[in-house]
């Protein structure tokens, strides 16, 4: 049964987002725009045939954007998310999801080429915790080293400055005086950063490929523990074959706080990387290979986690996607990956 009836609910789930659906004057993916202000969005939905846990139904990620361009001194942003909602679960019991503010700031344009950031935003530190839309990534399953291992939501103040050609870098620096705005519930991550300053540059290698570097120091809220981590992101295109892959390394210090007693530190590094090769078959068919190793500072073994994929792209702003992971090793303590099956539908709208 759990292999007969979920994939034909995941088709139903299709069916609402395809072309035919679309309403007259609007584009899907295109969003609403109304003068100087807009609303869009995107939503995922997935199957997650873990090998050690009943089969379930997610809606994994409901997001809403809002924002005007207004101008030089109000340019807002705002995204809201229903996350980790399971809507169908193996053996009974729906698992409620949590409403988050991802995002939500102002920018005010300094001058032509520089940008003040104010307010919390996604922290640039690498390529995909900046490509946030699930329909934007080629996995379903975000790998350790994009994301988990550091502060990926800055709440402060952040500096952009781009040379106004797309040949030459972009510098982006921020700094996060405190703890972040709209905390995430303890359900949906289990690492909080106070007091995190870093920067990112940017470096264009052609229209499509680039390379990136990162730093960024604060404290682990859990722990008491400071850290100082450094970054390495880019990508290559050869032919219908994609390269890419980032890499962290990150060195804590200092003494664990009473309450951690049951917490130890196995290293005083943390690292990860990942490599990913996607082929294009076709225009809409990808074949996708991924592996990670990331060695989380408190666990003993490195996790080892390989990734097999096929996604299938109807149109621009839809994407189905079929996954298979094999996870060896110890999963990271802060966000596990486990062996199982994975498929997802997901659009901008």
């Amino acid at each position: 049964m759990r292999y007969t009836l979920l994939p034909f609910l995941f088709f139903q789930f299709g069916l609402i987002f395809s072309p035919a659906s679309r309403a007259d004057g609007y584009e899907l993916g295109q969003g609403w725009h109304s003068g100087n202000y807009f609303l869009s969005g995107y939503a995922n939905i997935e199957i997650v045939d873990r090998f050690d846990a009943p089969t379930r139904l997610d809606l994994d990620d409901l997001s809403l954007f809002a924002g005007g361009r207004v101008n030089q001194w109000f340019n807002h942003f705002t995204e809201v998310e229903l996350s980790k909602h399971t809507l169908i679960q193996q053996g009974g019991g729906a698992v409620h999801g949590d409403v988050i503010v991802e995002r939500f700031y102002n920018d005010v344009i300094v001058f032509e080429h520089d940008t003040l950031r104010v307010g919390k935003t996604l922290t640039p530190l690498g390529n995909w915790n900046l490509v946030h839309a699930a329909p934007l990534i080629p996995l379903i399953t975000r790998p350790y080293s994009t994301g988990r291992g550091f502060d990926a939501y800055t709440s402060g103040i952040g500096w952009l400055h781009d040379f106004g050609d797309v040949a030459t870098a972009d510098i982006h620096l921020y700094w996060e005086p405190g703890r972040e705005l709209f905390k995430r519930p303890s359900t949906q991550t289990l690492r909080n950063f106070n007091n995190v300053s870093g920067g990112h540059i940017n470096i264009p290698l052609s229209l499509i490929e680039k390379i990136g570097v990162s730093f960024q120091s604060g404290q682990l809220e859990e722990t008491g523990e400071t850290y100082t981590l450094y970054g390495f992101s880019g990508n290559k295109v050869l032919g219908k074959l994609k390269l890419e892959s980032e890499a962290i390394t990150a060195r804590f210090s200092g003494a664990l706080l009473p309450a951690t007693s049951t917490i130890t530190r196995f290293h005083d590094n943390e690292s990860g990387i990942f490599g990913l090769a996607d082929y294009a078959f076709t225009s809409q068919w990808h074949g996708i290979l991924e592996g990670e190793y990331y060695q989380d500072h408190l666990t003993d073994i490195p996790s080892r986690s390989t990734s097999v994929a096929v996604n299938y792209k109807p149109s621009a702003p839809m994407i189905w996607k079929l996954e298979y992971i094999h996870q060896a090793g110890e999963s990271a303590s802060f966000a596990p990956i486990h062996t199982g099956l994975k498929a997802s539908f997901s659009t901008l709208f």
